[in-house]
């Protein structure tokens, strides 16, 4: 273990370069320092030098995790969260996992795989899918933690998370692991990896490096997690439970001439039908459908990968690099039965007819003529949607030394392309109406054999849609010392890339035409390309022997197939004072900019969608509570489900938004109080203009009239298809048609906050070595503002965009003895002001309520009794920590908050490493 005795190895292992202050301490002295280039600048340099804010997790550091994919790791880290998690995509087809740093949202964190871009998810609006990354292969993963636009262009407002596989190996090793959750049910996951390199550089003049993994996931169902087994959760003041049933909650007239409408004929009976799930909800004549019977927590999944690179020394100067790798990806999901959502009308003459229906109360009537409701394909069990996902990335490049001068020069070609199949539980409108209009179907109790042969013959099959998302870059950069001065010498570096990037998302008609029961209406393709062409440049000069600037700026030009075009330039100046030998002051100024997705830009306009929360409308049945039949002459839910409902909703992407524009600052101290301690504090800042949103639901709903135009009106007399829809009506005869929410530039996106960082190492002689490393991000200031109303925080909160909580950290103790290697970590996020619907609010609903603190501890040891052969045991979660519970509404899972927290609880792992040579 080495000695943290000189500044630049103190400011290293401040900022989390811990490997490459190493390497810089052991060199210390005669040796000169090995020139490296670091995540955020393009000159080559002693590594010590540089004062960027940048974090390094080792390959070390992963594996003392158990992480086992990329979503795992980053999820870990305090200063990136709020990303979207696997979990996320319950219900939602096409979702990736993403990276969050700063709580600014996954579009503004850019991702790289060895310093160089990788195409975007391929489906909907998604930036780089984490999972398509193999950590296996990873040798270490660089966290810039300030923006980089001035580098690497659009996308990099919040920082840059830079994925480095291996190099230069040589040897092989094969690794198996097993992760088994305390509870025995779901969530269990299995990975086998293997590895091998050949071939010296410096005698050789070549290496080759080959990796392959596997790994696959258990599905962990709602209904195995006492936590999230339910929907209706008194203890939060909510019930999520659906009002589409799969015995609805019938319109009809008697034999009398009495009219009911919405009376659920097992209500009498407090709603018991566990086949159908059915729970009593607030309205006193009705049942809702516990969809959280049916969804995942966790879905299964399946994952492949494999990757090679080989480098070939052309002389000692000069190399030649290829790399090839591909990763494929399998997530299978369910959730709630789909819910018929077109008007649903039983004739009298068909083969279910009741002979009599009982009321509430307890009184049995006859019916006479047709019956409404609104149904719900319970007897088909759960939807189902699998992804099937494929990232190809291919480069050939050459680096190395010509005239002086340091160039590193590429081709890169990568490619996400995926494609999303019917699972079992989706059924086509165009074959389930006819059966619902001939009375083919039971919607007043169980399928007979008949029956569920004909609903079974409306299942859709097969391929629902493919896309792809295509990135071609050519770039090149050189770096030189260009001119020595007293204080030290300066260093340039120019580079330019050009890269074309293709969107195909191809809906099959099913889809396209929205024939998907319980979908999100039609679903267009959309296809469209653009040439991005950058140019840029940076100087460091060292003004002082002690005070160094660096000034970075970079040139991009947008043109979109589609005929728009945009530049941006964006500039950046930053400071690093050496005050002595453990102390460090550094600082910088920038501006940043983000380019909207041609996603964003080209998504056609549609309808039959709906929003992610159950809600009510606010004039027909405000706060909940229809309005009576002497309110109005359209029944409350007599046409659709108006009351605690999924509304439906409408989209549209738009060709002319404008690029968001960012400026930050930050300011840092690394300093070394005592040997073997080193420590650093950052301040930073972003305030991002014209951000690009899709217009929120909780912003809408929650304050509808000041948001009326966006609720669409319909007259069910007249227009009865709705092809005339009305904005801002204040008709109380008039359902919603759909609440819009297109994407738009807004206001403004804001966030401060400190990072803190520590480091600690002890050699304790025949005791062996032990050590402390912590990491924390505490926010003190974030939120938004929409055009023309004062600025929102949600430091601290659940708002439109999710919780925000103030403080996450990360601390882990370590010792190292002989053949043992054992750690213990906590992980911790500080708790929040829950979500709340306004119009919820009551004695069993609180307006302020908080979400707990979620700190969890890991635990693992590790036996090495030879050099060859490693097992290793740990324990995630070692206390059985159950998310805290909150009544956020924005996913399938009910009872806790799937972004923040891991519903498997206690789960112990083993693993067995074996090098062969």
């Amino acid at each position: 273990m080495f000695k943290r005795n000189t500044l630049n190895a103190a400011v290293m292992a401040a900022l989390g370069l811990a490997g490459i202050a190493a390497q810089a301490q052991e060199a210390a002295g005669s040796q000169q320092l090995e020139r490296v280039e670091i995540t955020g600048s393009s000159i080559r340099r002693a590594a010590a030098e540089t004062a960027l804010p940048v974090t390094t997790i080792t390959r070390e550091e992963i594996t003392r995790t158990g992480a086992t994919t990329a979503q795992d790791l980053i999820g870990l880290l305090p200063s990136s969260f709020g990303g979207t998690v696997v979990s996320n995509n319950v219900g939602a087809t096409g979702g990736a996992a993403t990276a969050n740093l700063r709580a600014l949202g996954s579009k503004y964190t850019l991702v790289l795989l060895n310093g160089r871009r990788i195409a975007n998810f391929a489906f909907g609006n998604n930036p780089v899918d984490l999972n398509s990354i193999p950590l296996s292969a990873v040798e270490r993963v660089e966290v810039l933690r300030d923006g980089a636009s001035s580098l690497y262009g659009a996308d990099a407002v919040a920082g840059v998370i830079n994925f480095i596989l291996r190099k230069d190996y040589q040897g092989a090793e094969a690794n198996y692991a097993e992760y088994k959750g305390d509870h025995g049910k779901g969530g269990n996951s299995s990975v086998i990896t293997g590895v091998a390199g050949f071939g010296d550089l410096a005698k050789d003049r070549f290496n080759v490096i080959v990796s392959a993994s596997r790994e696959e996931v258990t599905a962990l169902k709602a209904v195995d997690r006492e936590f999230a087994k339910t929907a209706v959760r008194p203890d939060l003041g909510i019930n999520k439970s659906s009002p589409r049933n799969g015995i609805p909650n019938l319109s009809f007239t008697d034999t009398n001439g009495n009219k009911y409408v919405g009376v659920n004929p097992l209500r009498f009976g407090g709603c018991n039908a566990p086949e159908f799930a059915l729970v009593p909800v607030a309205n006193p004549n009705q049942c809702g459908t516990d969809y959280a019977r049916f969804i995942d927590l966790i879905p299964e999944q399946w994952r492949v990968n494999g990757t090679a690179r080989g480098v070939f020394q052309l002389n000692e100067d000069n190399q030649i690099i290829a790399e090839v790798m591909q990763n494929r990806d399998r997530v299978q999901s369910f959730y709630s039965p789909a819910p018929y959502t077109v008007p649903m009308t039983y004739p009298a003459n068909g083969r279910f007819y009741p002979t009599s229906i009982t009321l509430p109360d307890g009184t049995k009537v006859t019916p006479t003529g047709p019956i409404t409701g609104n149904w719900r394909t319970v007897a088909g069990g759960g939807r189902s949607d699998i992804t099937e996902t494929k990232m190809t990335r291919a480069l050939i490049g050459a680096k190395g030394t010509v005239a002086g001068w340091d160039y590193d020069t590429a081709v890169t070609y990568s490619k996400n392309q995926g494609e999303i199949f019917f699972g079992p539980g989706q059924y086509s409108y165009a074959k389930l109406t006819p059966l619902m209009n001939a009375g083919a179907i039971n919607i007043f109790g169980p399928q007979d054999a008949t029956s569920k042969a004909a609903l079974d013959s409306a299942q859709l099959t097969g391929r629902q849609q493919e896309a792809s998302s295509t990135s071609t870059e050519v770039d090149f950069r050189v770096s030189r010392e260009i001119y020595q001065l007293s204080a030290g010498a300066v260093g340039l570096a120019l580079g330019t890339n050009f890269r074309k990037e293709k969107l195909d998302q191809f809906s099959e008609p099913v889809l396209a035409s929205g024939d998907v029961v319980g979908g999100n209406g039609p679903v267009p393709s959309v296809s469209s390309g653009r040439k991005v062409f950058g140019v840029f440049g940076e100087l460091v000069v060292p003004i002082l022997k002690n005070l160094e600037a660096n000034f970075a700026g970079r040139y991009d030009k947008y043109k979109n197939d589609f005929g728009t075009s945009f530049t941006s330039f964006s500039p950046k100046a930053t400071l690093r004072y050496e005050v002595s030998k453990d102390l460090v002051l550094r600082g910088s100024v920038a501006k940043g900019y983000r380019a909207p997705t041609l996603y964003e830009n080209l998504r056609p306009f549609t309808t039959g969608n709906n929003t992610s929360a159950n809600w009510s409308d606010p004039i027909r049945c405000p706060g909940g509570v229809p309005l009576t039949d002497a309110q109005t002459s359209n029944p409350v839910g007599l046409y659709k489900d108006e009351c605690e409902v999924q509304l439906d909703s409408a989209t549209s992407g738009d060709r002319n938004l404008k690029p968001e524009k960012s400026k930050q600052f930050s300011l840092g101290i690394a300093f070394s109080p005592i040997q073997d301690l080193t420590t650093s504090i950052d301040y930073w800042n972003v305030d991002i203009k014209d951000p690009i949103v899709a217009k929120s639901e909780i912003q809408v709903l929650s304050n509808p009239s000041a948001y009326s135009q966006y609720i669409y009106r319909y007259d069910p007399v007249n227009d009865p298809d709705m092809k005339n829809p009305i904005a801002g009506s204040q008709n109380k005869d008039f359902p919603i048609a759909y609440v819009y929410l297109p994407q738009e530039n807004t206001g403004k996106t804001y966030a401060s906050g400190l990072d803190f960082s520590a480091q600690y190492r002890l050699k304790a002689g025949e005791w062996g070595t032990f050590g402390a490393q912590f990491d924390g991000m505490l926010l003190l200031t974030h939120g938004y503002q929409y055009i023309g109303v004062p600025k929102t925080s949600d430091l601290g909160k659940f708002k439109d965009f999710g919780a925000v909580p103030r403080w996450r950290h990360a601390v882990t103790f370590m010792w190292k003895r002989s053949f043992w290697d054992v750690s213990l970590t906590n992980n911790f996020t500080k708790g929040y002001e829950d979500y709340t619907d306004p119009t919820a609010v009551g004695a069993d609903y609180p307006l302020v309520r908080k979400v707990g603190n979620y700190s969890t501890w890991d635990g693992q040891a590790s036996l090495s009794p030879t050099k060859a052969l490693t097992f290793t045991f740990g324990i995630k979660n070692l206390f059985d920590k159950e998310p805290p519970s909150s009544r956020n509404s924005l996913n399938f899972q009910v009872g806790y908050d799937a972004t923040y927290t891991n519903p498997i609880g206690r789960q112990f792992y083993g693993r067995v490493n074996y090098k062969f040579f």
